[in-house]
């Protein structure tokens, strides 16, 4: 049940502006608290949990798994805060991260199915303010294939007129390509997502996620609001830092990103988000959402093919054969982690929260997959072997997008039989042929992910394309 992961951190040259931010921080050891005795059957899942927790130092963690209509299992392990050993629950809240964007996406649905809004319209009819491209549909937004570059800023303003003011700052500098052409992730124009919530409904976008989406998913703790969050149980983030692992301070906030990926939750109400998503749309047997407004959510807008991967209406969707298909979520916020995924044919699901900023949960889901549907382990891709002459086709430079427009330039450049990617300020990363097109990332021997370069209808090479993101491609070799 492997998901694409969306890389995120310093050391990487194809998303330079979504680094996570330096903060002064105190570094802290993770101590080990003991856990209640567990159902045979879940045993796997909690082994791969300790030993990725161990691997990867992470202070705390917490998972619901959903089986037919259930919640089969859910379990917090280690600590929420490692100062006071208090430790995590079900309840624990966490930052999502991106895992927010599926939660936004039902706040434009229900507007939609009111008859407040069309997908296929212009967002410009609905948010004035949006001054991009008028030509840029509702559907688009939530699908990132507007053609808007990415960006984000944990830190910002907080004020309620702080959404509004971001969308009217974009420009039409803030799309690389027009709308329909290339799937490319895009915080930002979720951002635009919410004010259209704000205006459509005249609350702001905080009021009505807590008046209209969180209740109707009873998901009782889940908030947009760092005051609100503080009264529960929280957890504190956590990052790799010079001396160890290093306390986030402060918390992010940046009222003009909230919906984009700010929610506080738990894995007891997430659980109900998966409910939701394996219902179509139900819940206690109650309509949440149509079974139309599921489908819409549920189909790729744009795909990329060679990566088998697509995306939705707020959602990641990944078949993987006939009858299995991934279908949800992750997410990562400064000090947290998150991964949802569904799988409706085998009405499965797991989400899973860490406190720690980069937490990799791909063994755990796979662990959970293999030992609860008994799905077969992915067997490993033996990579292709390409001479100098194939990698030079995929040499040259490549636009790094950005809200204000052009960020700067990624070199994909042959150096003594290997290609590799050259960004300013960032470390060199190697590209591994794995398929025609396809290339594993990695800095040093570390593996990073996977990148995609995309063609044309004639073959030319037009974009490249690493954790869900497209950079344009400049000139030829």
């Amino acid at each position: 049940m492997s998901t694409i992961r969306r890389p995120v951190g310093v050391v990487l040259a194809f998303a330079a502006i979504l680094g996570f931010f330096n903060v002064s921080a105190k570094a802290i050891a993770a101590p080990k608290i003991a856990q209640p005795t567990t159902d045979p059957k879940f045993q796997p899942v909690v082994t791969a949990i300790e030993a990725q927790m161990k691997a990867q130092d992470v202070p705390g963690l917490a998972i619901a798994i959903v089986q037919n209509g259930k919640v089969t299992f859910q379990r917090g392990f280690g600590v929420r805060n490692t100062e006071t050993k208090d430790p995590v629950t079900p309840a624990t809240l966490f930052r999502i991260g991106s895992t927010t964007k599926p939660l936004t996406v039902i706040g434009i649905m229900q507007l939609v199915e009111a008859g407040k809004v069309k997908l296929d319209e212009p967002v410009v009819n609905y948010v004035p303010e949006f001054k991009v491209n008028p030509k840029i549909t509702v559907r688009q937004i939530i699908s990132h294939s507007s053609g808007l570059a990415d960006g984000g800023e944990p830190y910002g303003r907080i004020d309620a007129a702080a959404l509004k003011d971001y969308v009217t700052s974009l420009t039409p500098k803030s799309a690389f390509a027009p709308p329909q052409t290339v799937l490319s992730y895009s915080n930002p124009a979720f951002s635009v997502a919410g004010r259209l919530i704000e205006q459509v409904s005249g609350m702001n976008y905080a009021d009505y996620m807590d008046k209209n989406v969180f209740p109707a998913l009873g998901m009782a703790r889940t908030t947009l609001l760092p005051n609100v969050a503080l009264t529960y149980p929280l957890a504190v983030g956590y990052q790799p830092g010079k001396a160890g692992l290093e306390t986030v301070r402060p918390n992010p906030d940046n009222v003009a990103e909230y919906p984009a990926g700010f929610v506080f939750s738990s894995v007891e109400d997430l659980s109900r988000l998966v409910l939701f998503l394996l219902q179509d749309g139900k819940l206690n047997g109650k309509t949440v959402l149509s079974a139309s407004s599921m489908q819409a959510m549920k189909t790729p807008v744009l795909n990329i093919a060679s990566l088998n991967v697509g995306y939705g209406l707020g959602l990641i969707v990944e078949p993987k054969n006939d009858n299995i298909t991934n279908i949800g979520h992750d997410g990562s916020i400064n000090g947290y982690s998150a991964a949802l995924q569904t799988i409706s044919s085998e009405k499965f699901g797991v989400v899973i929260l860490a406190n720690k900023t980069g937490f990799n949960s791909t063994p755990i889901l796979e662990a959970a997959t293999q030992s609860l549907l008994k799905l077969p382990k992915p067997n490993p891709t033996s990579p292709i072997q390409l001479d100098d002459n194939a990698l030079k086709a995929y040499t040259g430079n490549y636009a790094v997008p950005g809200i204000t427009g052009q960020l700067g330039t990624l070199a994909i450049v042959l150096e003594q039989g290997k290609l590799k990617s050259k960004f300013p300020g960032q470390p060199d990363l190697e590209l591994r042929s794995l398929h025609p097109d396809i290339f594993t990332v990695f800095l040093g021997n570390t593996q990073m992910g996977t990148a995609a370069f995309l063609r044309d209808k004639t073959g030319k090479i037009t974009f490249l394309n690493y954790g869900l993101r497209a950079y344009p491609r400049l000139s030829n070799r």
